[in-house]
């Protein structure tokens, strides 16, 4: 019986390492998906990473373009301010001289008449 038994264990034995052996060999199909999935995250991590960075590059650039507009509208309200003031003057100016114009066509018809 000892040989009847050591046979037993022996099968015993060899089934566990079979089974063991079935086992590692899913595990290490299951770990190549997973490395291969973790290198396509991976890859995909890094092209949305280098989109980021492209809009913040591109958002900086439309910053910097809002800033220079933001200048150059200010200059044009100066620059309107400043006309319209002259604009002013200029009025200011002309009925003057109308006032001056009419005041002396009134004299010389009053003077005439």
């Amino acid at each position: 019986m000892p040989d009847e038994e050591t046979q037993r264990i022996m099968q015993f034995i060899l089934e566990q390492q079979a089974q063991l052996t079935a086992t590692v060999g899913r595990l290490s199909d299951t770990v190549g998906r997973l490395s291969e999935n973790v290198e396509r995250i991976s890859g995909k991590v890094d092209r949305t990473a280098d989109g980021i960075s492209s809009l913040l590059a591109i958002a900086e650039i439309h910053d910097r373009e809002i800033g220079e507009l933001r200048e150059s509208v200010n200059a044009m309200r100066e620059s309107l301010t400043a006309v319209d003031e002259r604009g002013r003057e200029t009025d200011e100016r002309l009925n003057a001289l109308i006032n001056t114009v009419e005041r002396y066509i009134s004299e010389r018809r009053n003077g005439q008449a």
